[in-house]
């Protein structure tokens, strides 16, 4: 009786794994942070659809706005709500609120829904508030900023290191933490007075 258990249980346990194997073979559709950073670059090095000197304007119905202008973009040719650009700057104008500086060297912007992911020497100021990193991805329709890859922040009296920061567009409320959780974010005190 207990050959046939085993022998059922190394069954099933084939059948998980071949599962697993199929699943991330043919399903499992993330793109690492490399691979994604190369095709934004080298769509926006292509010359089909290329609009030079761009400029996108919205307000939504709070009355805040938001505007990319680029130096060059690709439209995608497989979503035309897509569009790849190329240096960046961008502003955040909030009701009742600082103006949000947003630069980096490529972009993916949706024309539809506004939503863009900035990557390669991504940097964002926000009052004294200074925001660097590799990726930093707006999305209107979450209300959410998240900066991730190597992100540096500076204030006039603190500079800090994590992997990732999110933050919420309305409320300003941010979370900054690190991917491993054996590792910590590095907050430095910077003293100009000594009362700090």
């Amino acid at each position: 009786m207990t050959k046939k258990i085993y022998i059922q249980l190394f069954l099933i346990f084939i059948f998980v794994v071949i599962s697993l194997l199929v699943f991330f073979k043919y399903f499992d559709e993330t793109i690492s942070k490399g691979d994604l950073k190369t095709n934004l670059e080298n769509t926006t090095n292509t010359s089909e659809s290329l609009i030079e000197d761009l400029k996108y304007l919205s307000t939504d119905k709070e009355g805040n706005k938001y505007k990319v202008e680029a130096k060059k973009g690709n439209i995608d040719k497989d979503n035309p709500d897509i569009i790849y650009l190329e240096n960046v700057e961008s502003v955040i104008l909030l009701k009742n609120s600082d103006k949000i500086f947003i630069k980096s060297k490529f972009a993916k912007y949706n024309t539809k829904n506004f939503d863009t992911l900035f990557n390669n020497s991504v940097s964002m100021d926000y009052g004294e508030h200074s925001l660097k990193s590799e990726f930093l991805d707006l999305s209107f329709e979450n209300n959410l900023v998240s900066v991730y890859d190597n992100v540096r922040y500076l204030s006039g009296i603190s500079s800090l290191k994590a992997d990732r920061a999110e933050i919420d567009i309305l409320n300003k409320n941010t979370k900054i933490f690190m991917e491993n959780p054996n590792k910590k974010v590095q907050i430095k005190n910077l003293s100009k007075n000594g009362n700090n």
